[in-house]
């Protein structure tokens, strides 16, 4: 169990990193989010529905692109598996996939794992809602919360 000192260290770090897409030159960032975590009883209904609305918020920035994969899509096995695609620039050498477990993180760079995680983006963005329907299930989903 971690002590409070480390919990309060970890959840600045995550405000100040939270800031970076907020900046003018800030990243482009593109999610996909499971349904199922959006409706996932996580406690405080009120916390919850603040934090969707949030995300719904963001997806209205420039930089940001959420999509939602529903409940009804297609499932792919290796979508249950969370990764995160880092692009550097131009330059598809410089693409580093970022895959956290419960104890540790991995980073590959292989251009045979690089192809895979970009096939496997492609198929659950294209089965993965657009991004102003996902804003609306977001917001419907908020508002269901009592």
């Amino acid at each position: 169990m971690r002590d409070r000192d480390d919990v309060e260290r970890q959840v600045e770090v995550r405000l100040e990193r939270q800031k970076v897409i907020d900046r003018p030159d800030g990243p482009e960032l593109n999610l996909i989010l499971s349904e199922s975590a959006l409706r996932r009883d996580l406690g405080d209904p009120a916390a919850m529905r603040e934090q969707l609305t949030h995300i719904a918020t963001l997806a209205n920035r420039s930089n940001v692109t959420i999509q939602i994969f529903p409940l009804g899509a297609e499932t792919y096995l290796t979508a249950s598996y969370n990764f995160i695609i880092l692009r550097f620039g131009e330059e598809v050498a410089s693409d580093v996939v970022y895959l956290e477990t419960f104890t540790d993180a991995d980073y590959l760079d292989s251009p045979e794992a690089l192809r895979a995680y970009n096939r496997l983006w492609g198929r659950l963005q294209a089965a993965a809602l657009g991004p102003a329907e996902s804003r609306r299930l977001m917001l419907r989903i908020a508002g269901e919360m009592k």
